[in-house]
Parts: C-alpha cells; sequence; structure tokens
C-alpha cells in the first residue's frame, strides 16, 4: 500500500507543475485568436509543448532526485516531439527515475574519484541511450493508444459528453480536495491540453468553486444555524470558492457528513 501512496505522491509531483502552464498555455492561444500576435502564439504553444517535458521531469525527480529530472525532462521533451502526449510522459517519468534508482545500486561499488561523474557523465549518457529504445518501443505501442483515445474523445457525443460532465462535476463537489476530485481535476486538464476546445475543464472549474460559495450563501441567508465562529469561516468562503478552493467547505462536513450530498446535487 505504501508503494501505491507513493507512486500517486511522485504523479502528483509532476501534475502540480504542469498546471500554469497549460493555464498559461490557454490563455495566451486564446488571446492570440483575438489579437493574432506572433509573440502570443509563441508563448502559448511554447507553454503547452512544455507541459509534456516537464510532467515527465518532475515525475522523476520526486523518485530520484535532479539526475533523473534531467533524464525525464529530455525523454519526455523528444517523446512530446515524436508525438507522444500525456501517457508517454508519465510512463517515461517513472521509468526515468527508476533507472537512476538503478544506476545507484549498480555503480554504488565505483571508487570514490570516478562517482563524481555519475550524476553529470555516466547517468546521463547511459540512460539517455536506454531512452532512445524506450522511445522507439512507445511509437509501436504508446503512442497509438493516445491517438486512438485522442479519436474517441473528440467524436464523443454530445448527450455522453453531458454525462462525463455530470459525473465529472459530482466527483469534484463530493471529495473536496480529495483523490476522487483530484482525478476529476486531472481529466479536465488533460481535455484542455494542446489547445483542445473542452466542455469538462469550465465544468470541473464550476464544480469545484461551487461547496465553499454553497457554504457562504447557506451561513449568509440561514443566519441562526451558524455559530459566531462558523459565520467567520463562512465568510471566508465567498474568497475561498471564487479563488477555486474547494477545501473551504471542509470544516462544514466535518459538523455534518450529510452536507457533501448536497454539494452533489
Amino acid at each position: 500500500m505504501k508503494k501505491i501512496v507513493n507512486i500517486y505522491k511522485n504523479f502528483m509531483n509532476g501534475f502540480t507543475y504542469i498546471i500554469p502552464l497549460a493555464v498559461v498555455g490557454g490563455v495566451f492561444l486564446t488571446l492570440n485568436n483575438q489579437i493574432n500576435n506572433v509573440l502570443l502564439f509563441d508563448f502559448g504553444s511554447t507553454a503547452l509543448f512544455l507541459i509534456y517535458p516537464i510532467l515527465a521531469g518532475f515525475i522523476a525527480f520526486a523518485i530520484a532526485d535532479r539526475p533523473a529530472f534531467i533524464l525525464g525532462l529530455l525523454a519526455g521533451a523528444i517523446a512530446t516531439v515524436k508525438g507522444g502526449g500525456f501517457l508517454s510522459a508519465t510512463l517515461i517519468g517513472f521509468l526515468s527515475g527508476y533507472l537512476i534508482i538503478l544506476f545507484n545500486h549498480v555503480f554504488k561499488k565505483l571508487p570514490y574519484g570516478i562517482k563524481g561523474l555519475n550524476p553529470v557523465f555516466i547517468y546521463p549518457i547511459l540512460g539517455t541511450i536506454l531512452m532512445f529504445f524506450v522511445i522507439q518501443g512507445f511509437e509501436i505501442t504508446v503512442f497509438p493508444i493516445e491517438i486512438f483515445v485522442k479519436d474517441i474523445y473528440q467524436n464523443l457525443d454530445k448527450i455522453f459528453m453531458i454525462i462525463i460532465v455530470g459525473i465529472l462535476s459530482a466527483m469534484m463537489a463530493y471529495d473536496l480536495g480529495g483523490p476522487i476530485n483530484k482525478i476529476a481535476y486531472l481529466i479536465g486538464v488533460l481535455s484542455i491540453l494542446n489547445g483542445n476546445n473542452s466542455y469538462m475543464m469550465p465544468a470541473v472549474m464550476i464544480a469545484g468553486m461551487m461547496p465553499p460559495l454553497i457554504i457562504a450563501s447557506s451561513a449568509l441567508i440561514f443566519k441562526n444555524k451558524y455559530s459566531k465562529e462558523e459565520h467567520i469561516i463562512a465568510r471566508k468562503n465567498w474568497l475561498l470558492g471564487l479563488s477555486f478552493i474547494t477545501e473551504g467547505a471542509i470544516p462544514f462536513i466535518k459538523k455534518d457528513k450529510m452536507v457533501k450530498y448536497v454539494f452533489v446535487i
């Protein structure tokens, strides 16, 4: 169970860093569509390109520190150029991190004077050679799967899209920052990568804002149902909700767990 938790933490370490890039890429490409400025397009497209290398790099970094980061970043960038996507970058991040752990074990008996070459020469060169073969394998196996999934998403019927959006919204409102919430947010972010138009991400954002805003509105309307301390916390939820901080509703869930079902509805 501990290993599974570590895998989740390592993945989230990479995922956390790509969120600002996805936001910058989406905003600047949207501005470019309105203004038609080359520099806006360059910033937006570069931010979106960096998403997968950064994801791979920081997953690897969480596993085995800086040598793994460089290997994950480089291999992630090559995979992106070759047509890889989110799944490829994630797998490359984990493979890069575990490769460095393997190297640490294999080369731990080298003389002290040579060990200084490990992070700057031996690890990056040997790791890159191995990643050369990994990416070639991905071109045959993983890349086609990613293209297939992308085609399915782009051709989804509107009825199915509405159902999926409803499920994601319920997941966001139910878990309040927990694993289920993060999975829904991850799916939302994935839907806007590469500049795709998406119904999922706006729905996920709105659903994440609702629990604290519901608490704030409820305290304003039903004043007698809340204590003085709860009113102070509830007022803060106006700002928390508008800032997409779902966790602002957690103190009220602890008092009455049935409240979360109100959020979902």
